[in-house]
């Protein structure tokens, strides 16, 4: 049960970025069975959520949002978008997570390495940890 970030490569342009998700020249490439996006509105929490057999690959191209990990008696923070932390944040099955939109919002990219089955996950209320997400401003 763990998570881990790694940073993925941003190309700045004239008018904007190329912010490179993955590519099957990198020895961590993934091989996605399903990408979807998420989106959340300004200070919107969805927690807790815990997969039993999907690893999460969760990406932040839009906005900003702040994913919290409960990695056994501690809660480990990752901030996550195209100006702040530009990668990809691992999440491995069997451990609980939630996430957070920032002031503006944000859209999460998921390369998940199954196709999505309501069944694989489990879900519990958000007062089910001692975490306080941020309030809104």
């Amino acid at each position: 049960m763990s998570a881990s970030f790694t940073e993925s490569e941003q190309i700045d342009r004239p008018g904007g970025q190329i912010l490179k998700v993955t590519s099957a020249s990198r020895p961590d490439f993934i091989e996605a069975k399903e990408v979807y996006c998420s989106t959340l509105e300004p200070f919107v929490v969805r927690a807790w959520k815990l997969h039993t057999e999907m690893t999460v690959n969760a990406f932040v191209p839009v906005g900003e949002v702040t994913f919290v990990v409960k990695a056994d008696d501690r809660f480990e923070t990752y901030k996550m978008g195209p100006s702040s932390n530009w990668g990809r944040l691992t999440i491995e099955p069997g451990t609980w997570f939630g996430f957070q939109g920032g002031p503006e919002g944000g859209i999460v990219l998921n390369m998940a390495d199954t196709v999505h089955d309501p069944n694989e996950s489990q879900t519990k209320p958000l007062d089910s940890f001692e975490y306080q997400f941020e309030a809104a401003t």
